[in-house]
């Protein structure tokens, strides 16, 4: 997507990518099989109905194969990055991400800042100290830089900021879409990844329009992921959506979620 936001191209990019959904995902070729024709607009779906369904919702042509790869629920990391960017955390300092398991990342995307895994307490591992061992090159690596941005759900926020003293800790809340908008932080879904942010200036969360779509869908809010192809997320209600409605930021004219 270009620099600059332009509603009639995030529309054809949306349009386009609906076309590419039904010809050639079985989730949604499906929808036109229920419907006895062929549809404009693919059915909403609540992000909790896509758990199990990864398989129909890759491509005929490119099926998902969980015994050759990694979970394709992962998520990209250029996702993080821009939510980052619009929450106003510094562009170069490394992101340490608190998350379930570790994973094989170094950076978030060609020329992105470095990265790092921290498993947070009670996370699934042999023991206490093999948690602590996994998680040291991460917090090596904020000392090794004198800073860092922290991203986690609130409790891990604050269950990591004692190891990370003498380090300028930017701590960014991870929040479902509903209370990112009411306590500010970054978006996430468990299946559309990250999705927005709140940006400091104007107060406001914003949609990252250039990697995702919204259009209201019976009042609730749908998104599609513009940029993903494995899985295609076409008019996915994101978990904590109730009670949100879209609109435009007077300060940016950008997509923006608001409460009703």
């Amino acid at each position: 997507m270009p620099a600059e936001f332009s509603p009639a191209r995030w529309e054809r990019a949306y349009r386009a990518t609906v076309g590419r959904a039904f010809a050639r995902v079985p989730f949604y070729r499906d929808q036109w099989v229920e419907a006895a024709r062929a549809l404009d607009e693919p059915a909403p779906t609540p992000s909790a109905a896509l758990a199990g369904q990864l398989h129909r919702l890759c491509p005929f042509a490119r099926p998902f194969d969980a015994s050759r790869e990694p979970s394709a629920w992962i998520g990209d990391g250029r996702d993080l990055r821009e939510a980052l960017l619009m929450a106003g955390a510094p562009r170069r300092a490394p992101v340490l991400e608190t998350r379930p398991a570790v994973l094989d990342r170094r950076a978030l995307g060609r020329g992105g800042p470095r990265y790092g895994v921290l498993l947070p307490p009670g996370a699934n591992v042999v023991s206490e100290s093999r948690r602590r061992a996994l998680n040291s090159p991460a917090l090596r690596l904020a000392r090794d830089a004198g800073q860092a941005t922290l991203v986690g759900e609130p409790e891990a926020l604050d269950a990591f900021l004692p190891e990370l003293d003498g380090v300028r800790v930017t701590a960014v809340a991870r929040l479902p879409i509903g209370r990112a908008v009411r306590e500010q932080g970054v978006a996430h879904d468990p299946h559309l990844g990250y999705l927005a942010a709140t940006a400091p200036d104007c107060g406001a969360t914003h949609l990252l329009w250039r990697r995702f779509h919204a259009r209201l869908s019976g009042g609730t809010p749908a998104v599609t992921a513009l940029r993903r192809s494995r899985p295609y997320l076409v008019g996915v209600i994101p978990e904590g959506a109730d009670g949100l409605t879209l609109a435009t930021c007077p300060d940016h004219a950008t997509p923006i979620f608001v409460t009703h």
